[in-house]
């Protein structure tokens, strides 16, 4: 393509377009085939297949419980080192078991 003055780029994409059928007063045919979109929410989740939750182990309950108790003591200390703590507590409270 030469090169063209800037002011004459849109009448060029213009006549483009035209020569397209881009401007024709006729809106394109569709099929009368139902896209999926059209389907409700409902309907899609049918075919999903059902999400299961992990079994939480009776080690990550324990330290739930003892984390719970730390922060609930400490409430200012940093998370990190109330794991520790809980982590230490929770061997503590399994090893009878």
């Amino acid at each position: 393509m030469a090169r063209r003055p800037y002011h004459e780029l849109p009448e060029l994409l213009i006549k483009l377009l035209e020569d397209e059928g881009y401007f024709d007063d006729d809106p394109p045919r569709r099929s009368r085939r139902r896209s999926r979109r059209t389907r409700s929410r409902a309907q899609r989740s049918l075919r999903m297949p059902v999400k299961r939750k992990r079994k939480v182990s009776a080690y990550q309950k324990e330290f739930g419980r003892q984390l719970k108790k730390l922060k609930k003591k400490h409430p200012r200390t940093p998370v990190t080192r109330l794991m520790k703590r809980a982590h230490a507590a929770t061997r503590r409270a399994r090893r009878g078991r």
